[in-house]
Order: C-alpha cells, then structure tokens, then sequence
C-alpha cells in the first residue's frame, strides 16, 4: 500500500508533467492545452495507482480471484486512442490533430509511469517528448526539413512548424 505522501508527491508530479506538456501546447496555440494534458496525466497516474495497489485486500476476501493490473493499463490506452482520434479531424486535403493525439497518448503514458513511481523513466520519456516536438521546426530552420507552401499565398505556414 502507498503512504499518503507518495500517493500526493504521485499525483502532483503528474499535474506538473501535464501542465509542461500542455503549457508548450498551449503555447503553440494548440486546442487541447493545460487543463487538457494535466487531466491526461493525473487521470492515468490515478487509474495505475488504484489498479496496482488500490485493493489490496480484495485478493483475500476472495480466494482464486487474480487481480491483474495490466489490464487496466492496457484500458487506459485503448481509451486515450479513442479521445486522441477525437482530435483528429480532416480539413480539404489537410489532416490536423495527429501531434495533439500522439501528445495526449503519450502524456497518458507519462502518468502511467508516475503513477507506478517510475520517475526516471518519467523524466527520460518527457526530455523525448520535447525534443520529438522541437525538431521539426528546428530541421526547419536548419533547411534540412521543408513544409509544403500555402496554396494561397504561396508562403510556408508557420502552425505546421509547430507540430
């Protein structure tokens, strides 16, 4: 069983974790934000938490009953996929919100770990997160990477470089 002050340094590693990703997201003035990844975060830090050592004695209460706390795992991905499809959506020939969905499934994953007290793996993955969402504008800039021109101006967009 988890003492209060791991459950609460848990909970709030993952608020900061969300609102790090989200506040770059928001910066980008991206639709899901702050309170959007926050939430992502602390929900499946939450979840992991309550599958992994939330009843412990249920196993007790009643013999053969194996609890498997992959399952709700793999629940939460499964879960995030369908709230990041949400996000995607088709604009003419454009496709818009595949970051924001691979950003929301990762953030879910992010609080798994937390939730499971996996912070190095934590910090690890979120230097990851941020370098995968800095490169291509930075490709960009070095001309090592090129977007295709508006088609009413001619010049590049510039929200494409932030995804």
């Amino acid at each position: 069983m988890l003492s209060q002050n791991q459950i609460v340094l848990r909970m709030f590693v993952s608020l900061f974790v969300g609102m790090l990703i989200g506040y770059e997201r928001s910066c980008n003035l991206k639709p899901a934000g702050i309170r959007t990844y926050s939430l992502v975060c602390i929900g499946a830090a939450l979840f992991m938490m309550i599958s992994v050592y939330g009843i412990p004695g249920l196993a007790y209460e009643f013999p053969g009953l194996r609890l498997d706390p992959g399952r709700v795992a793999a629940q939460i991905v499964t879960g995030i996929g369908f709230v990041g499809a949400g996000a995607i959506w088709k604009d003419r020939a454009h496709i818009r919100g595949l970051t924001t969905a691979a950003n929301l499934w990762v953030t879910a994953g992010l609080g798994m770990a937390i939730g499971m007290g996996l912070y190095f793996l934590t910090f690890v993955s979120v230097c990851c997160v941020f370098l995968a969402l800095y490169s291509s504008p930075i490709l960009c800039r070095l001309g090592l990477l090129k977007y295709p021109a508006d088609e009413k101006n001619g010049k590049k967009r510039n929200q494409d470089l932030t995804y």
